[in-house]
This record gives C-alpha cells, structure tokens and sequence, in this order.
C-alpha cells in the first residue's frame, strides 16, 4: 500500500487560476518510494518537478521510486556533490538536480541547467528548486515534503504535499488522485 490515505485535495478554479493541492501521509520510506513509482506514470518528457523540504525529509527517496516507476536500472543517488545526475530511461532521460549546496543565480549559469531544464526529452527533479523557481519559465510542480512528529511511532511519517499552479499539472494531479484510488487509498 503507498500510503494510508489521501489527506486533503483543494482546488482553485477561475478563468485566471488554477491551482490544486495533494496532501498524502506517507507512515514508511518504503510508503515514499512506492508513491514515487506510481506518481512516474503520469510524467512525460519536459516536465519539472520542484522538490522542497527538510533534509532527509525523503525528497531523494521518492525520486529514487520515481526511477524505478521509469524502469532505471541503475541505483540513483543524491546528487549533492556532483550537483546533477543523468539517468537514461528508454527515450526519455532523468535529470536529478541538488541545489542545496548552491547559493546563487550565477552558480547555476555556470552548470548549464537552461540545458536539461528545456529539454523535451528530460524528465528534471530539482531538490532545492525553491533556489531557482522564479527563473523557470517553464510549467513546474513542487512537491513539498514536512515531517510529522507525534511520538515514536511517527518516525518515518510525513506529509508530502503536490502543489500545482497550471491547468497542466492540475490534471496530471487528478490523473495521480485516480491512479492513488485504485491502491485503496481513502479520500477523508
């Protein structure tokens, strides 16, 4: 099972805006790999995942079963260091970006990122992207990631919140909502 439950879906629909957010408990790291897998079935070459949350609050784990979900072989790894990654999955290509180690817009330029941002045949993670969200001029989700602490049983719980603010990702979004229902999540 991904996760028990589906926590909250808004949206907020008007001629000029468009916005719906997902909230999903997740209670375990194998719960986040497993709703990485399901949500890799709705993306599609040149879309931008913005990922944003503590450290180790999971953001490397659910792209990790985002990879599986795109048949990559290889075992995938935070590109802290080497700030990107490239994975080759059948036509398309992950681009696994880690700004958490960048501070500012001219260190960016000089790693090419306009390069894989604006590729139609990437699919591009970035950790860290709330570093660079107002230079993307591009269609983007952020998925947040936030800790619930309630005892010990909480460790490995959090809430993973899919923001959208495109008619485009809304839809991807509902799509997700469907594909979360068949694995007998509940709406609450």
């Amino acid at each position: 099972m991904i996760a028990k439950k589906i926590i909250r879906m808004t949206t907020v629909d008007s001629w000029d805006c468009f916005n719906m957010n997902l909230e999903i408990l997740s209670k375990s790291s194998q719960a986040t790999i497993d709703l990485g897998k399901k949500f890799s079935k709705i993306l599609r070459g040149g879309d931008i995942i913005i990922f944003s949350g503590e450290l180790g609050g999971g953001k490397t784990t659910f792209i990790s079963g985002l990879a599986n979900g795109l048949e990559i072989k290889e075992n995938l790894s935070s590109p802290s260091f080497t700030i990107l990654n490239q994975y080759n999955a059948g036509k398309l290509k992950l681009v696994h970006i880690d700004f958490y180690r960048l501070d500012g817009i001219d260190e960016f330029d000089n790693i090419g990122i306009d390069d894989h941002i604006y590729d139609d045949s990437a699919i591009v993670c970035i950790e860290w992207g709330e570093k660079i969200r107002q230079y993307i001029k591009k269609d983007y989700l952020n998925i947040s990631f936030n800790y619930i602490i309630e005892g010990e049983e909480s460790i490995n719980k959090r809430i993973i919140r899919f923001n959208s603010s495109s008619n485009y990702w809304d839809k991807k979004l509902n799509i997700l909502k469907k594909l979360l229902a068949r694995e007998d999540i509940q709406n609450t």
